[in-house]
């Protein structure tokens, strides 16, 4: 029997809220500048690649970046964040790509998780989407929220440009959080081929 298979449930459900807590402290960098806030996706790709990284070392089947996302997504429905149909679909989509992705690069192949993982951080973007997809709102609750110079920095993120440079970057430090893993976690690492 692979070790792979030895998935310790109550572990499993400990990394699995460790994730959610990597992608949701990700967030409070934006209480330092607008652009930390529209780039969080790139410090949660970071932070919370291990948990990643660790599940899927053991859980080699389809279902790891979905649980994830799906557990985002009731994180923002119970806190009322990610508001709009459009931000939960991006996370839970972002999560369902990964899982396709790695079934179709063959789940226990370390190589697999380079490809999965960066759909997995780009989906996290969904919390903040609307600040691209509905802008004066975004604009407005940064005013009341953050005040009106902390807006202007929002609405000078709002560009296409901005949002693209996000997905980019998003990816980039996935993959390269991925290969760290590989790195420093060995005996995940070595659960996978």
């Amino acid at each position: 029997m692979h070790m792979a298979n030895k998935l310790n449930p109550w572990a499993a459900i400990g990394v699995a809220l460790l994730y959610l807590l990597f992608v949701f402290a990700s967030c409070f960098i934006g209480f330092l500048h607008p652009a930390c806030w529209a780039y969080f996706s790139v410090l949660a790709a970071i932070l919370a690649v291990g948990p990643y990284f660790w599940l899927a070392a053991r859980w080699q089947r389809f279902g790891v970046g979905t649980v994830l996302a799906l557990i985002v997504c009731l994180f923002c429905l119970a806190t009322g964040e990610a508001g709009g149909l459009l931000s939960k679909a991006i996370i839970l989509g972002g999560g369902i790509l990964a899982d396709i992705v790695r079934q179709f690069a063959r789940n226990s192949s370390r190589k697999s998780l380079y490809c999965a993982y960066p759909f997995l951080a780009i989906g996290n973007i969904g919390w903040i989407i609307r600040l691209w997809s509905d802008k004066q709102f975004y604009y407005d609750g940064a005013v009341e929220e953050m005040g009106q110079a902390y807006a202007e920095g929002i609405k000078a993120l709002q560009t296409p440009g901005h949002l693209v440079a996000v997905i980019v970057l998003t990816a980039a430090v996935a993959i390269l959080g991925v290969w760290l893993c590989t790195k420093v976690d060995k005996k995940s690492s070595i659960l996978m081929k």
